[in-house]
C-alpha cells in the first residue's frame, strides 16, 4: 500500500493565503509531505487527503471535484471564512474534516495528528486568543510574497462583513512584521504591503503605542528597509471614514508611496448605514474625503448596492451622493453588490437587485467615468450562487429571504 499524500487546493481567490498556510505545516514537525495543486487533484485516491480554503462565491465551481473526490474515497478537509461560520454546511457538501478556526492553530493540529498516525478527527477548533505573530507566509513550497496579515478580526461587526467572525481584533507585533520585512529585502522585493481591515486602527500589542504612533513605526520600519514602494491605506488595508483626520493624512503623507487612499463608505443613506452599524454618517465620509485630498490623496470610495430591502430611492440617493462628490473632490467610486456570506447577520439575506431605471444610470454614470462596474459582476456572482444552492440544497435556499 503506498503512502498516504496530502494535497493543498489552491484556488484563484486563496492563492495568497496559501503561503501562509503552506508555512504552518512546513514548520510542523513530522508533517508529511504538502502537495500545492492549483486544479483538480485528480489523481488524489482513497488513502489521500485533499484540504481545501474556499470562499463562498467559489463553491459552484467547487462542488463537483469536492463530489468527485469524496466518491473516489479521498478524504477532504475543509478551512477558511465559510467553513468557521458554516460547518454544517462544509460537511454537506462532503467534507469530513472542518477546521473551525485560525488556521494557525486548527493547522498545526491536524499537522500533527498525521505525524502521529491518527486520522484526523471531524473538526479542529481554532485558539480565539491565538497570537498570530510567529506564523509568516513564507513557504518553501509557494514563492508567492503576499501582503502582511498585521491585524485580525474586528470591533465594528458590520452586518454584510465576515471580518468579525475572526474574534476581537488582534495584532501582528512590530518585531514579527520586522521579520517579514528582512526576508522581504534578502529576496529583493521592492514592494510592502500589508492586509488590516481597519488600517488606522492598528496597535502594536508589544509596546502598548497608541494607534497612531504603532503605524508610525509600523511604515518606518517599512522605510528603513529600503523599500520603494510601501502601500498602506489603499486595499487590502482599508480606511473607516470617521478614523481619517488631517493628522492622519500628514502621517500617510509622510511615509506611503502610494497616491490614492481606500475609504470604506458603503452607502449614501444615513438610515442604511445605521442598519448596517457601520458607525458613521455620509457627513463623514465626506470629510474623510476633504481631508485625503487637501493631503494630496485621491479617494477610492467603497459603495454596496443591493443590500436586502434597499430602495430605488435608497439606491438613487446613493448614487446622487456619490455624483456630489465627484463634483467637489477627487474620487473613484468602487461599486461593489451586495453578496450573503454565512457568519454575518445578512448571511440569508436576499439581495434587491437594481431595477431598470437604476441599471440604466449605473450603466451611464459608469460611462461617465464616475463609478467602477464591480457591481455587475457581483450580481451575476450572486445569482448564480443562489442558482446552484437552489438546486443543491433547496432547504438552505429555503431559508433566504
Amino acid at each position: 500500500m503506498r503512502n498516504q499524500r496530502v494535497f493543498l487546493r489552491v484556488t484563484p481567490l486563496t492563492r495568497l493565503s496559501a503561503p501562509l498556510l503552506s508555512s504552518i505545516w512546513e514548520t510542523t514537525p513530522g508533517a508529511p509531505p504538502l502537495r500545492i495543486v492549483n486544479t483538480f487533484p485528480a489523481d488524489a485516491g482513497r488513502e489521500d487527503i485533499v484540504m481545501y480554503s474556499f470562499l463562498t462565491t467559489e463553491l459552484p465551481d467547487l462542488d463537483l471535484e469536492i463530489s468527485t473526490l469524496r466518491q473516489k474515497g479521498v478524504t477532504l478537509a475543509a478551512g477558511g471564512h465559510h467553513a468557521m461560520a458554516a460547518a454544517d454546511f462544509a460537511r454537506a457538501l462532503g467534507f469530513h474534516t472542518v477546521a473551525c478556526g485560525d488556521g494557525e492553530t486548527a493547522l498545526t493540529r491536524m499537522a500533527t495528528d498525521l505525524a502521529a498516525g491518527i486520522p484526523l478527527k471531524a473538526e479542529y477548533p481554532g485558539d480565539p486568543g491565538q497570537d498570530f505573530s510567529q506564523w509568516l507566509p513564507v513557504s518553501r513550497s509557494i514563492p508567492t510574497l503576499p501582503p502582511l496579515e498585521i491585524m485580525r478580526g474586528c470591533r465594528h461587526n458590520c452586518a454584510f462583513c465576515a471580518v468579525h467572525g475572526s474574534g476581537r481584533p488582534r495584532f501582528r507585533g512590530l518585531e514579527s512584521i520586522r521579520c517579514y520585512l528582512d526576508h522581504l529585502r534578502r529576496v529583493h522585493a521592492t514592494r510592502i504591503n500589508f492586509i488590516c481591515p481597519s488600517a488606522l486602527e492598528y496597535r502594536d500589542p508589544e509596546s502598548g503605542a497608541d494607534c497612531r504612533q504603532s503605524v508610525a513605526n509600523l511604515l518606518d520600519a517599512a522605510r528603513c528597509n529600503g523599500f520603494r514602494h510601501i502601500e498602506y491605506g489603499i486595499f487590502p488595508s482599508e480606511i473607516r471614514p470617521e478614523s481619517l483626520n488631517p493628522e492622519w493624512v500628514r502621517l500617510l503623507g509622510e511615509y506611503v508611496s502610494n497616491r490614492r487612499v481606500t475609504i470604506g463608505a458603503q452607502s449614501g443613506c444615513a438610515k442604511r448605514l445605521k442598519s448596517l452599524g457601520r458607525g458613521h454618517l455620509p457627513g463623514d465620509v465626506e470629510n474623510a474625503v476633504e481631508s485625503a485630498n487637501a493631503g494630496g490623496f485621491t479617494v477610492n470610495l467603497d459603495f454596496i448596492i443591493g443590500l436586502p430591502d434597499e430602495t430605488e430611492p435608497e439606491l438613487g440617493a446613493t448614487l446622487d451622493f456619490i455624483q456630489r462628490l465627484h463634483q467637489k473632490y477627487r474620487i473613484h467610486a468602487q461599486v461593489h453588490h451586495f453578496f450573503p456570506l454565512p457568519g454575518t447577520a445578512l448571511h440569508e439575506r436576499l439581495p434587491a437587485y437594481p431595477g431598470t431605471e437604476s441599471e440604466k444610470r449605473l450603466g451611464q454614470m459608469h460611462q461617465n467615468g464616475l463609478i467602477t462596474a464591480q457591481w455587475r459582476s457581483g450580481r451575476d456572482d450572486i445569482r448564480r450562487y443562489l442558482s446552484w444552492l437552489s438546486r443543491r440544497f433547496p432547504g438552505q435556499y429555503a431559508r433566504f429571504h
